[in-house]
């Protein structure tokens, strides 16, 4: 990590934790009743989580979200919450995920409801807490993105993606040994149909009006896809600043794309995208 960065992160925590301080000051003893307070930030509070894979662009659309005023957003929150969602789909036990996710969430979530401000994060992380969020917060909006595997793929591999090299494996879901999946490339391509297929199972389970898809690639490359979803969340940005952002890459990776070959039969929801 760059010096320049790890000087802002610990500015912006800095100023946030003084400007959280100063907005708890200020609620102390205004506060009509504590005990019925949880109830009610969960039935009115209107959060926005994103779902995905991780590496979709995500970034890009933090940044296209703070193009609106009356928004919180998190990219990288912490807590990070990595090893928690991996259990949460592991154990595949809702009470888990709601306690992890009240745990890690719930004050922030409050808080800037408090604010009169909306919570939005970006992150992947969540992902598979989106079963627990949607029960807990009716109100409660997600878009899933998506990106290509092939992209995605590469961009795990870059990163060393299951090779114990990073800490984020121990939070990654990992194919059962009965699948005998050993090579690294077919490891992120079952990880891009697994974590894709538990957000289409969530999906089911959730009405339509609460959830919208979209691929990354027109997110990056397409104004109006990114209105027309800036639209559904009721956040009605000017086309011209959201062209301006777009037209502009973020995140791109300055590594030297290497051939690969996966198993494609690995990730069959691919057809489902993009057919």
């Amino acid at each position: 990590m760059k010096k320049e960065k790890i000087i802002k992160d610990w500015i912006s925590f800095n100023i946030r934790y003084w400007q959280d301080l100063k907005h708890r000051s200020k609620l102390h003893g205004h506060i009509e009743n504590s005990d019925i307070l949880p109830n009610k930030v969960m039935a009115h509070a209107e959060p926005i989580f994103v779902l995905s894979t991780g590496r979709v662009g995500t970034m890009l659309l933090t940044k296209l979200f703070n193009l609106k005023k009356g928004l919180h957003i998190e990219h990288e929150a912490l807590p990070e919450m990595l090893f928690a969602g991996k259990t949460a789909y592991e154990s595949n036990d809702i009470s888990f995920s709601k306690g992890a996710f009240m745990a890690g969430r719930y004050e922030n979530i409050r808080d800037f409801h408090l604010k009169s401000m909306r919570y939005v994060e970006t992150n992947n992380r969540l992902t598979f807490f989106a079963p627990a969020i949607a029960e807990l917060f009716p109100k409660a909006k997600f878009i899933h993105l998506v990106r290509h595997p092939d992209s995605f793929i590469s961009s795990g591999m870059q990163r060393n993606w299951y090779t114990g090299k990073s800490i984020t494996d121990e939070g990654r879901i990992a194919p059962p040994e009965s699948l005998k999946i050993t090579e690294q490339e077919n490891k992120i391509a079952w990880l891009w149909n697994a974590t894709n297929e538990f957000i289409e199972q969530f999906k089911k389970n959730t009405s339509k009006d609460r959830i919208y898809t979209l691929q990354s690639e027109k997110l990056f490359t397409n104004t109006e896809e990114a209105v027309k979803l800036m639209n559904w969340l009721n956040l009605n940005i000017k086309p011209q600043l959201v062209k301006n952002i777009i037209d502009k890459p973020i995140n791109q990776s300055k590594n030297i794309k290497t051939t690969f070959e996966y198993d494609k039969s690995l990730t069959p929801l691919c057809e489902l995208y993009y057919s």
